[in-house]
């Protein structure tokens, strides 16, 4: 009898361990962000218990992002961080939202990363120490709109008819990069029209309310005055215009807060990957941008939302390390430059020629380094070891 409830005993006791085993070592469930497919694992690598195999944050560190309203180009922040991928990296994200680039800069103090066109990339290392650590997207749905009964539409290509007309644009943004361009190839000018400065959503609501004579839009703005059956006369990819978006940090936040922006650098850019790894995961990243917009006040729908999506041209992991540490000839012929300077240097040399830069600038953003590879560098071992370098 004794042996026998000795021998029960064992039972009982190996049974608990059994138990305590499985409740602690157990896998994430199927449906957790952390279980969800990654860029990673498609590269055959055994990854930690986050979902891009990224190691977090010792204690809770909170992430300030300047948010693109509306952009696809700020959907990876917004994704990462409702799917979860921020969390389990121990990092909070708050938000200052904003639409358009150069009111972004004037507070560049209230965040430590943010994504924004070019312009705003140059405004900012102009005026407020910016740093652009990456590239962000090749804003290709930026286009010029008229009204389908106007004589613009009939003929858009014939510079007289422009002379005098009304232009509704958000000045020294990708918008007015785009216009003087589209103006300059048909043989006119921006100085040929008159120029209304509006933020994006404003200068949409404007137009249809029967302002001006053509206006600029982008991103889910864009898209919804195609939606509203106005004339699309050109746009950037129909330019063949390097267009280049920038992933952006504070000169305070790459000093102080290097080991954040490093795990901010990768998330970003595996959760842009992970939208397109499969029909699900992009349905859930329309979702949530649908979801962003009506947060925002931003007009949209799910069509308008997958559409903007799917144009998005944010340059995957592999890419966005080559950009940032590739030396290439300066596109001004003189020494050598990173090849994501040549990218934003096609729009700043723009700029100089319409006389809102100069080469003092270029000179300037090249001296202090404020196309800053240093976060990409750093994340380098991470990224072999994952398998996205080789």
């Amino acid at each position: 009898m004794k042996n026998m409830k000795r021998a029960l005993a064992l039972f009982l006791t190996l049974a608990m361990i059994c138990a305590t085993m499985a409740g602690c070592g157990g896998t994430a469930d199927s449906t957790s962000p952390a279980a969800s497919s990654a860029e990673g694992s498609a590269a055959g690598t055994e990854k930690s218990g986050t979902t891009f195999g990224l190691t977090p944050l010792d204690k809770p560190t909170t992430l300030r992002v300047g948010f693109f309203s509306g952009s696809a180009h700020s959907m990876p922040f917004y994704i990462a961080d409702k799917m979860g991928f921020f969390k389990e990296l121990n990092i909070d994200v708050e938000y200052e939202s904003f639409i358009n680039g150069p009111a972004m800069m004037e507070v560049s103090s209230n965040w430590d990363v943010c994504d924004v066109g070019g312009p705003g990339v140059l405004n900012g290392m102009k005026n407020h120490d910016v740093h652009m650590i990456g590239l962000c997207d090749n804003e290709l749905n930026t286009a010029l709109f008229v009204r389908p009964d106007s004589d613009l539409a009939k003929d858009p290509a014939n510079p007289d008819l422009w002379k005098g007309k009304t232009i509704i644009l958000n000045s020294g943004t990708t918008l007015q990069y785009m216009c003087a361009s589209y103006l300059k190839s048909i043989g006119s000018s921006i100085n040929d029209v008159n120029i209304v400065s509006m933020d994006v959503t404003s200068s949409l609501t404007a137009f249809k309310a029967g302002q001006g004579d053509a206006v600029c839009a982008w991103n889910a703005v864009a898209y919804n005055a195609d939606d509203s059956g106005l004339v699309r006369v050109t746009d950037m990819s129909e330019m063949g215009l390097n267009n280049v978006c920038g992933l952006c940090a504070t000169g305070d936040a790459v000093k102080n807060k290097a080991d954040l922006l490093k795990l901010t650098w990768m998330v970003y850019y595996m959760t842009a990957a992970w939208c397109q790894e499969s029909d699900e995961n992009m349905s859930k990243a329309v979702e949530l941008y649908v979801q962003s917009c009506e947060d925002e006040g931003v007009a949209s729908s799910e069509s308008i939302c997958e559409r903007a999506l799917k144009i998005f041209k944010c340059p995957s992991v592999k890419e966005s390390y080559t950009d940032m540490t590739t030396k290439v000839t300066d596109r001004s012929g003189s020494g050598e430059v990173l090849q994501a300077t040549n990218y934003l240097f096609e729009t700043l040399d723009f700029f100089i020629g319409l006389g809102s830069y100069t080469a003092a600038d270029r000179k300037n953003i090249l001296d202090k380094g404020l196309v800053d590879s240093s976060i990409a560098e750093s994340c380098k071992d991470t990224l072999t070891q994952l398998g996205y370098l080789s």
